[in-house]
This record gives structure tokens, C-alpha cells and sequence, in this order.
């Protein structure tokens, strides 16, 4: 049995702001996160690209805005979610990528927004090739962890509009 793709779409919540930054332009997307703050050695090595797989997830999604005018947008993920979601052995109902958002534009200083990102894999569901949904309590590290990279992209991009 074959998965039809990734999990999709993983669950995101948002806390604080409410208001959106209007964002046209991206000059800059820096990601954050202390590895080595991670006490499981696995798990930090298992999250070491995470800072550079998630900033290329969210210009992916945003190749058409780039202008150095622009925006940026800089998010500082939290390592106590990383090595937990790690540790759970990405237990659906665990698995969180959490992260601080901040969107700043330099030629308009009303232009702003921040607020904590949180995806989750919890209620999400994968399909095999006939499109019946797949049970199961635990993934796979490899496509949680694109999953969740993905969603948490998405996400950022989604508060941009």
C-alpha cells in the first residue's frame, strides 16, 4: 500500500495577533532555533537542517515576491517542541512544530505582525492510492517531518494576505 502523497493538510493553529500584516514583497525569511539546546543528541541531529528546510519551504512558496523592498519575515522555531515530537517517536497526537513569527517591513512601520505559529500532525489523515483513508498512530520520521515543514510554510505564508 502506497501513500498518495503526504499527510495532508497538517493542522495549524495560531495565538496572539489577529490582524495580518499586508505583504507584497518579501526582502528577507530567516529561521531560528537553538539545536543545540535539544538534550537528546538523536533528536538534535535529526533536526539540524531544520532552520534551512523550512526557510526554503517558505520562499518556495513566495518566489514571486521576493523584492529587496520588501518585508521580513523571521521565525524562531521552539526547541522544547522539536525534541518532544522527536522523543514521541511522532505520535500523531503529539507532534507539534511551534514557532515565534515576526513580520517587520522597513518602509512602513504600521506594516507588522506577530504571533506564535503551532502545526500539528494531530486529526490529520493519509489516503492510500484509492483514496481510502489510513489509520495509524505513529508516522514515519522522514514524512512527519516534511509534513510538518510544509504546513508550518503554508501557514506563514497564509498570514502574509
Amino acid at each position: 500500500m502506497r501513500l498518495s502523497g503526504i499527510l495532508a493538510p497538517a493542522l495549524f493553529a495560531l495565538a496572539s495577533s489577529t490582524a495580518l500584516a499586508s505583504v507584497e514583497k518579501v526582502s528577507e525569511v530567516t529561521v531560528a532555533a537553538d539545536i543545540t539546546a535539544i538534550g537528546n543528541e538523536e533528536a538534535a541531529l535529526f533536526w539540524a537542517s531544520i532552520t534551512d528546510d523550512l526557510e526554503n519551504a517558505i520562499l518556495a512558496l513566495i518566489v514571486d515576491r521576493i523584492d529587496d523592498e520588501g518585508a521580513k519575515i523571521s521565525v524562531r522555531l521552539e526547541e522544547v517542541a522539536l525534541a518532544s515530537a522527536f522523543e514521541r517517536s511522532f505520535d500523531l497526537e503529539q507532534s507539534v512544530l511551534v514557532g515565534q513569527v515576526n513580520v517587520t517591513d522597513e518602509t512602513d512601520n504600521s506594516n507588522f505582525n506577530s504571533y506564535e505559529l503551532s502545526v500539528s500532525l494531530s486529526g490529520v489523515t493519509a489516503v492510500d492510492e484509492y483514496g481510502e483513508p489510513l489509520l495509524f498512530e505513529s508516522v514515519e520520521a522522514e514524512l512527519a517531518y516534511q509534513t510538518l515543514i510544509t504546513a508550518f510554510a503554508e501557514g506563514v505564508v497564509a498570514r502574509l494576505d
